[in-house]
């Protein structure tokens, strides 16, 4: 499930961003994500029907605690920024960079205060090499 689990993570964001671009700009953007997130409510209730590992919804739903509600107010500006921002004439390769990049870097003294993670000086020159390469691609 390692690999498995960042696969699904790597080909549903490439669809991603692909899908992103694609949505047409006679569409309200907030209706969009109205239609986006209704459809991915469906389609996690269904998932969760055929769970083998659930326990029953009312024990699931009192184990969810403040950081599912605020990932949705994230997961809302993160959609509805990147949408604008195809919007306005970014282009798909760039804008993904750019906002993965800029990510990252903003999580790493979060990853290292907050969670005490440990980052090892690859780690740091990857990081540093990556922002370096948004200074050549002139952002």
């Amino acid at each position: 499930m390692y690999y498995t689990s960042i696969i699904i993570a790597i080909t549903s964001g490439v669809f991603y961003h692909i899908i992103q671009k694609s949505i047409t700009s006679k569409a309200n953007p907030l209706i969009s994500l109205v239609v986006t997130y209704t459809i991915a409510l469906v389609l996690s209730l269904l998932l969760y029907a055929f769970d083998q590992s659930r326990i029953n919804l009312l024990e699931d739903l009192k184990a969810i605690n403040w950081a599912s509600y605020v990932l949705g107010i994230a997961i809302v500006g993160l959609e509805f920024g990147i949408l604008l921002a195809y919007r306005n004439g970014w282009d798909v390769g760039k804008l993904s960079i750019i906002n993965n990049i800029i990510i990252a870097a903003v999580l790493v003294p979060i990853g290292l205060i907050m969670f005490k993670e440990q980052f090892s000086v690859k780690a740091i020159l990857g990081i540093s090499v990556s922002l370096l390469g948004l200074l050549i691609m002139k952002l």
